[in-house]
């Protein structure tokens, strides 16, 4: 029992250590208590990689939508930071992807073209996504990640 008290206390502070780091490096407010109990839907395994576990899907609800400008005439976007379809509007050549939410630094990103239009080049900050287009009225579909 005095082994598994050890063991536990050294689990729990090297624990403690990481997510200091962790908390010093990405400023976290809040965090998710893990639990030896393997049947949730989220997993961690012995290093600390997270799976999504019985078919889960990666998603993000709730607040606002990116903004978009200078992105040609009449311009539409739907989804979230974390994922977003934009349909440039007519004669756009480049277009803003203006975040609901600032990251902390610029995120990775990756967005591609619906069918078989150009990809888009584009570069990113932590409060934009600036992408240049070559055909106007094109759908595109973005992901971005904060960086670590």
């Amino acid at each position: 029992m005095k082994r598994f008290k050890d063991h536990l206390l050294g689990g729990v502070c090297g624990a403690a250590l990481v997510l200091a780091g962790a908390a010093y490096a990405q400023n976290i407010v809040s965090s998710i208590q893990l639990s030896q109990d393997p049947r949730g839907a989220i997993g961690f395994d012995s290093k600390n990689n997270m799976f999504l576990l019985k078919g889960q899907h990666l998603g993000s609800q709730g607040g606002a939508a990116p903004s978009l400008t200078t992105c040609g005439t009449a311009p539409t976007i739907t989804g979230t930071d974390f994922a977003f379809t934009l349909t440039t509007g007519s004669v756009g050549t480049s277009c803003i992807v203006t975040f609901s939410n600032a990251f902390g630094a610029a995120p990775v990103c990756v967005i591609t073209a619906n069918g078989t239009a150009t990809q888009p080049t584009y570069t990113t900050t932590a409060a934009s996504v600036t992408l240049s287009v070559d055909i106007a009225s094109t759908v595109y579909q973005g992901i971005c990640i904060a960086p670590s």
